[in-house]
């Protein structure tokens, strides 16, 4: 008690003393003498020496608002430089900042998140920090002696654009001002008081409490900065103002790349695949195709390799091989202070043209409530030609009759709109399924009747996800769905997969032809495929080609999972089978001449090595009547390293084997796989057709069949490939380089 009461004496002391030197508060309106403690500009002469931190060879620099400006990677990477101010001056920061998504955090209530900094010399209870969190609120906080100063911002700082921060304390007026682009936001005033510095290094993009999620920390910053300055004293508002309007910022999308050289060396991350420019993404969802651009939606962490609160990512493309990838469509927000109905997350859903051309987006919304649609199927709707700005219209549908659902799918027919959900029935996966006869009306949704006998063609699943239901052919119709839980696990028996049933359609009912269902691909790897029509009413399908390799792997890489190459589906002539071919536009990826060369006999016998990227077509003119033949994939020089990928005559099957395909350690999962193949649906193995890009691998057998895998090789010259047999065969091979299809990075400002 006694050194409280001291503590107490001292504080009044000072605040007397400021008082009295400074005649009051009006000293709060003019500039003192400031002298920068810290002026970075990050273009390679700073005299405070920041040092870099980053998980990769070296730090990210981008264009700037001048010059070069420093680009954070959202989790691995902080500038920090040690930093002295005195407690009896105050203090007055500025910052240039282009944010292009808010932190992320826990999928927890609003009061739990711990907030990032965009600059903090920050601990508990002493020093500053400039704070963020994942919905975008933001202010500034100071401790003094007279306790700490909390200065809040009404509105959610701007995403994708150039802006000016500032901040300052005045220990003598004992008021805190917060500043975006030269204006004064907010600002709280107390008794005068000293600040209370932090024994600690200034830091930028780093909060001063951990966010530990697994592997990871989850409160970094996904951002780029410019001009950087601590000062001692305190700035006046003109200055402020002046100095924010001393540039004309240019617009973000230089400075929100993804720099070529943070993955330069990255040996497994697909060049001519899509997939986000960095961090995490899942399942890609509602393709559409608006006039001659498609567009696709897909799960996406944009501030690193973890799955965290959901945001819907976006991409466009005019031939579906090279992709921008696009402002973030949808992000978890809220309505109140502490709730909103998305608030833990965007989670997939669909996206289809509607009445008067709107694009309605369908997704499954999550939140905190015990009743209030958690989950739920929210809608957004656009009137951007471009698909950038939505307005979210809220939740439509409970899971009332239903234990979960997820994952929405809508068509029109019939001048109603028709939804199928993937549900969690009670005894079995399924789906739930809605009709709404008046898209304008959010009560429009009613539940119908079951589609199909579900408990009869489940596998063993605790929820279906993802599914797709469209016309296949005159008269038929595929179901598409992702069967998990219950039996069904990523490395089990039953395997998470995508199935699919072939069958009929009246308009309410769905009477799949078999209820036992079909394997979407051959091997397990690929799935969860979204698909729409091309010009010329083709379907065309994309799935995620998820991780086989470890969180830490995935933590080193900075990056999780990829897309597949897109698929052409078809029904095949037996009408009970889905075939599944390459894009055709995928030629165009071809650099030069094809390695052409004809191998027979038995054995492993090499064709050539064309790097990482590349086409091979082996084509079997002689096919055995027993034993394995099949393809060698990413062989090593020396053999040590090989991926081995058969046809095994006898028992009708693929397999996969990747006991060899790395010599490194990050690779988990079963290494042999093996998968039936129906010879009466594709024809026997003769045309074996396999794109490598890194770590992942797509095959079609016949331009039939078609699966995709994982593979992590570790060595630089694994990039060998060639034929194998037990028993004598010829093949033909021909292959292709392939040249890069990097994802461009157009981060728009929302209109």
């Amino acid at each position: 008690m006694r050194h409280t009461t001291e503590a107490q004496r001292l504080t009044r002391i000072v605040a007397i003393a400021l008082s009295c030197a400074t005649n009051g508060s009006a000293f709060a309106q003019t500039s003192v003498n400031t002298q920068a403690a810290i002026d970075w500009r990050f273009e390679g002469a700073d005299k405070e020496r920041p040092q870099f931190h980053t998980q990769f060879a070296q730090p990210d620099f981008v264009p700037g608002v001048s010059g070069r400006a420093w680009r954070s990677d959202g989790f691995s990477s902080w500038v920090s430089a040690p930093l002295s101010l005195d407690a009896n001056r105050g203090f007055s920061v500025e910052v240039w900042l282009a944010l292009e998504s808010y932190p992320s955090g826990y999928e927890a209530p609003a009061d739990r998140l711990i907030p990032a900094s965009i600059l903090q010399q920050a601990t508990r209870d002493a020093g500053f920090d400039i704070f963020i969190d994942a919905f975008g609120r933001w202010g500034f906080r100071v401790s003094t002696s007279g306790g700490a100063i909390r200065v809040q911002a009404k509105e959610p700082f701007p995403l994708n654009k150039w802006v000016h921060v500032a901040a300052t304390y005045d220990p003598y007026s004992g008021e805190a001002r917060l500043y975006l682009n030269g204006q004064l936001l907010a600002a709280k005033k107390t008794r005068p008081a000293m600040f209370r510095p932090a024994m600690s290094a200034l830091e930028i993009a780093n909060s001063w409490q951990r966010a530990p999620l697994g592997a990871f920390n989850i409160n970094g910053l996904n951002a780029a900065y410019d001009n950087v300055k601590v000062m001692g004293g305190v700035l006046s508002p003109e200055t402020i103002a002046a100095n924010a309007n001393s540039n004309t910022p240019p617009p973000a999308a230089r400075s929100l790349v993804v720099p070529e050289t943070r993955f330069a060396q990255d040996l497994q991350r697909p060049r001519y695949h899509a997939l986000p420019p960095a961090n995490w993404t899942n399942e890609p969802h509602g393709l559409i195709r608006r006039g001659a651009t498609w567009h696709m939606f897909y799960q996406r962490t944009p501030n690193g390799p973890y799955k965290t609160l959901m945001t819907w990512g976006h991409m466009k493309s005019e031939d579906l091989v090279h992709w921008t990838d696009l402002p973030i469509a949808l992000r978890p927000e809220l309505q109140t202070d502490d709730f909103g109905f998305d608030m833990k997350g965007i989670w997939s859903g669909d996206v289809v043209t509607g009445p008067g051309g709107f694009a309605f987006a369908f997704y499954t919304s999550v939140n905190h409530s015990a009743t209030f649609y958690n989950p739920g199927i929210s809608m957004a709707i656009s009137d951007d030609p471009d698909l950038i700005n939505w307005k979210k219209a809220g939740p439509l549908i409970d899971r009332t009759g239903v234990r979960d659902f997820r994952d929405p799918y809508v068509w029109f027919e019939g001048g109603e709109a028709h939804m199928i959900v993937g549900a969690a029935l009670g005894s079995s996966g399924g789906l739930a399924y809605y009709r709404c006869a008046n898209l304008a009306s959010r009560s429009c949704w009613k539940r119908q009747p079951p589609m199909a006998p579900f408990n009869e063609m489940d596998v063993g699943s605790e929820i279906w996800e993802m599914p797709v239901f469209e016309k296949i052919a005159d008269g038929k119709y595929v179901l598409v769905a992702n069967p998990i839980g219950g039996k069904v696990s990523k490395y089990g028996e039953p395997t998470t997969r995508g199935v699919y049933w072939i069958g009929d359609w009246d308009g309410a009912t769905f009477k799949p032809d078999s209820l036992e269902p079909k394997m979407l691909d051959v091997l397990p790897g690929h799935l969860s495929p979204t698909v729409a029509r091309d010009a010329g009413g083709e379907l065309v399908g994309i799935g995620i080609v998820d991780e086989r390799r470890t969180a830490t792997a995935q933590l080193r890489a900075g990056w999780a999972h990829s897309f597949s190459l897109p698929r052409v589906w078809r029904l095949l002539p037996d009408g009970k089978t889905l075939g599944q071919s390459p894009l055709r536009s995928l030629e165009q990826l071809r650099n030069g001449s094809p390695l052409d060369i004809t191998l027979a006999g038995s054995g492993e016998r090499q064709a050539g090595d064309l790097g990482r990227m590349t086409e091979i077509k082996a084509l079997f003119s002689s096919l055995p009547t027993q034993g394995t033949y099949g393809v060698t994939l990413a062989v090593s020089p020396d053999g040590r390293e090989a991926t081995r990928l058969y046809y095994d005559v006898e028992r009708r099957e693929f397999v996969l084997d990747k006991t060899h395909s790395t010599a490194g350690t990050d690779d988990e999962g079963p290494h042999i796989l093996r998968g039936a193949y129906d010879e009466a649906a594709f024809g026997k193995p003769r045309d074996f057709h396999v794109y490598v890009d890194h770590s992942v691998v797509d095959v079609f057998i016949n331009d039939a069949a078609a699966f995709s895998f994982r593979i992590y090789p570790a060595g630089v010259n694994s990039t060998g490939f060639g034929i194998l047999s037990t028993s004598h065969t010829e093949a033909q091979v021909q292959a292709w380089r392939l040249n890069a299809a990097p994802v461009t990075l157009d981060q728009a400002e929302p209109r």
